[in-house]
């Protein structure tokens, strides 16, 4: 279900227009850890254009919260976004710890907005307070 909610709604954010501006709906952390296909805190290593409005973003993963065995600690993953903060893109400051909410199409692919991201200390207090299937 979150992969069909995140996919619908990921190619209007990831083809927005600079002019379209960013809205993200309410949700605590916890909230989108539940939601997440994947979650980890990881360093942003590199940003890859790929055309006018979206980007692969390169992260370190540093630490996965949900998603193991698809993503492991200490591998290079890419993400999809957007370009730029108005189109909802991911920040883009090379060498900064982010906490990351994934969505994964099932074959190693990730996708995430400006509203995916939170900070390594909140993705772990949203991770000590999740009942689910975790590794911390």
């Amino acid at each position: 279900m979150a992969i069909a909610v995140i996919s619908a709604a990921l190619p209007g954010l990831i083809f927005a227009g600079s002019a379209a501006g960013c809205t993200c709906l309410p949700a605590t952390p916890s909230e989108s850890l539940e939601r997440a296909d994947a979650a980890i805190v990881g360093r942003l290593i590199a940003v890859e254009p790929r055309g006018p409005a979206r980007a692969d973003y390169r992260y370190r993963v540093l630490r996965v919260y949900r998603g193991a065995g698809e993503i492991d600690a200490g591998t290079v993953i890419s993400v999809l976004s957007g370009r730029d903060s108005a189109g909802c893109g991911l920040p883009n400051r090379l060498q900064r710890r982010y906490g990351l909410f994934l969505a994964g199409d099932g074959s190693g692919r990730w996708a995430s907005s400006l509203c995916g991201v939170t900070t390594p200390r909140r993705m772990w207090r949203a991770a000590r307070g999740f009942r689910g299937n975790l590794v911390c």
